[in-house]
């Protein structure tokens, strides 16, 4: 899987794809976390185990999203 890059307000943020269906999320060299998508009914939610706020793991979950269709 490759490494993307997405834009979120005044960040630029690297998308790094596990194989075991998570996404690591870098700036820069600095990793902010590792989020996943869990499914929730007919829609899907985005999780961490790391502290990252909400909505912005949701935010970064609908652009992986977005990449992947």
């Amino acid at each position: 899987m490759t490494s993307f890059d997405i834009q979120l307000l005044e960040s630029l943020l690297t998308i790094e794809p596990q194989d075991n269906g998570t996404y690591r999320v870098m700036e820069g060299e600095n990793k902010l976390g590792v989020i996943y998508p869990e499914p929730m009914g007919d829609q899907v939610i985005w999780n961490t185990q790391d502290e990252l706020n909400f909505d912005f793991v949701q935010q970064i979950g609908e652009l992986i999203t977005e990449h992947n269709m």
